[in-house]
């Protein structure tokens, strides 16, 4: 899965306030079926992008996404249907990640695969650890998902207090995870839509823990949000002359002016190509191929 800095979430209902061209200022718009929509609307929200004169085509999207209602229930086997029969298709626009919530292991997230295999393209599976039992199998879920995001509200509903302690060890869980498997991390959204000053101490409280990318769920927020995470082509640069420096030095660990040259830095530098400029890394592209590989075995 790509890595993306911002994700908007929309409910599903509101298609319409995002379907003009330049609406979307987010690396992903993800339509949201789940806790955005009333489960007295579900269906609605269903039908309409489900609709046979939806056209999305022309709304200039940067990438699409769908997150949909847990299986465990009927409104969430009824959005996997759908999706299925929409050939993974809205409004002419192909579904490039499906979020899926409320799992508890690795074999949740088979099931999705399983179901997403009948349809002619199948979306890439973004994996919420939102339950307690989803933070205890994080390795577990991060094998076989090609995403993790944090969902705090509903892991705090999982406890009885919010143990900022927990939460804290749940995000050092995903974000390891994560990076053991080379997939994206996605923080958790924020509720604060005025103080922006708020939502930047978060993102870099995110960044610095590991999480790659960020959920908004207002426009206002999509800003500071890339601001913290975007990766620009001068960090990829940089990424990539440490690589090729330390590969034309003859030294295990060399002392530049202003940079010190050694495995671990390289690895890690190898690691961000990969993570942020992989159609461009031929070498991290083969490495995220293997990965895939042994997750399969």
């Amino acid at each position: 899965m790509k890595s993306y800095a911002s994700l908007l979430y929309t409910p599903a209902l509101l298609l319409a306030s995002v379907a003009r061209p330049g609406r979307v200022h987010a690396d992903m718009l993800v339509l949201d079926l789940e806790d955005s929509i009333h489960p007295a609307r579900k269906a609605e929200a269903r039908a309409l992008l489900a609709q046979p004169d939806l056209d999305l085509t022309g709304a200039g999207l940067p990438a699409l996404g769908l997150r949909v209602t847990t299986i465990a229930t009927p409104d969430g086997l009824a959005d996997l249907r759908a999706l299925i029969e929409m050939d993974a298709t809205i409004g002419g626009v192909p579904v490039d990640v499906v979020f899926i919530p409320k799992i508890s292991g690795a074999g949740d997230v088979a099931i999705y695969r399983s179901l997403l295999s009948h349809t002619s393209n199948p979306p890439q599976i973004c994996s919420f650890i939102e339950t307690v039992d989803a933070v205890d199998n994080a390795m577990e879920i991060a094998a076989v998902s090609d995403g993790l995001c944090f969902g705090q509200a509903d892991l705090t509903a999982d406890l009885y207090a919010e143990n900022a302690f927990y939460l804290d060890h749940a995000r050092a869980r995903l974000c390891a995870a994560a990076a053991k498997y080379r997939v994206p991390a996605i923080d958790t959204n924020s509720f604060e839509l005025h103080d922006l000053d708020v939502v930047a101490a978060q993102c870099r409280a995110a960044r610095d823990a590991g999480f790659t990318g960020k959920a908004a769920i207002h426009p206002r927020q999509v800003g500071t949000i890339a601001e913290t995470f975007t990766v620009g082509p001068e960090q990829i640069a940089e990424y990539r002359s440490v690589v090729e420096d330390y590969n034309s030095t003859p030294y295990g660990f060399a002392v530049e002016e202003d940079r010190v040259l050694a495995p671990p830095f390289v690895l890690r530098a190898q690691r961000m190509l990969q993570l942020h400029a992989p159609t461009t890394d031929t070498a991290a592209q083969n490495t995220r191929t293997n990965a895939q590989s042994a997750r399969t075995k």
